[in-house]
């Protein structure tokens, strides 16, 4: 099986590929390290009495909403990512089957 060779426009498909891998890399980054903060790290700090349990409820809701929209644009990227190595698989791969 050889590749096709690629146009101009396929490169800036592939491009768009890799750049929605970079965004879909750097959301789960944030999501988790996010997630982590308000979660773990927050609760532990009321526990020990080093944040007052009042500021701690208080910090933890607006990164619980960051958590969940950073879900929300991890599972868009996703998608938008699998819809569009679909259009441009069968490009360079014309036999994708022998």
């Amino acid at each position: 099986m050889q590749l096709a060779e690629l146009t101009s426009v396929q490169w800036v498909e592939l491009s768009t590929l890799a750049a929605h891998l970079w965004v879909f890399a750097a959301s789960l980054v944030i999501t988790g390290l996010t997630y982590m903060l308000a979660h773990a790290m927050i609760p532990s700090l009321a526990d020990t009495g080093e944040l007052p349990a009042h500021i701690a409820r208080r910090m933890r809701a607006p990164l619980y909403v960051i958590a969940v929209a950073g879900i929300t644009t991890t599972i868009v990227v996703v998608v938008k990512f699998v819809i569009l190595g679909l259009e441009v698989l069968p490009g360079l791969y014309p036999r994708l089957a022998i």
